[in-house]
């Protein structure tokens, strides 16, 4: 079977758009993994519409990740040896909050992770 042909098949077994936008806004989805799977396929969208209809939820999925402290139990998870607390992914979420650069991404963990690193909230 050709390269392309197994695309177009991949490309079938995703989950329609209205689903995935529906999980994001149940907060069915509140992990790294799938977070990031998800926002894989929203960037990868061709049609404008169903590209435009992913900004809102997934944005406010992202953020539920990082309140909901789901963000901080992966962390500990990942990185054991970094001291990260409650009150620094509050800290940097506050900062991603206020900084009106903040607007490039919506995915609120990897902004958090930038003002952490960015802002010194650990020392290296």
């Amino acid at each position: 079977m050709s390269p392309h042909r197994s695309s177009k098949k991949s490309r079938r077994q995703r989950p329609p758009v209205r689903e995935l936008i529906r999980s994001l806004t149940a907060h069915q989805v509140n992990t790294l993994t799938e977070l990031r799977r998800i926002e894989r396929i929203a960037a990868s969208c061709e049609d404008e519409e169903d590209a435009r209809a992913f900004q809102e939820p997934m944005t406010l999925a992202w953020a539920n990740y990082v309140t909901s402290n789901q963000f901080l139990i992966e962390l500990h998870g990942l990185t054991p040896n970094y001291p990260f607390c409650g009150d620094i992914v509050q800290d940097a979420h506050l900062r991603v909050l206020n900084d009106p650069e903040s607007n490039r991404s919506w995915n609120t963990a990897w902004l958090c992770l930038v003002k952490i690193r960015d802002d010194g909230l650990i020392p290296p």
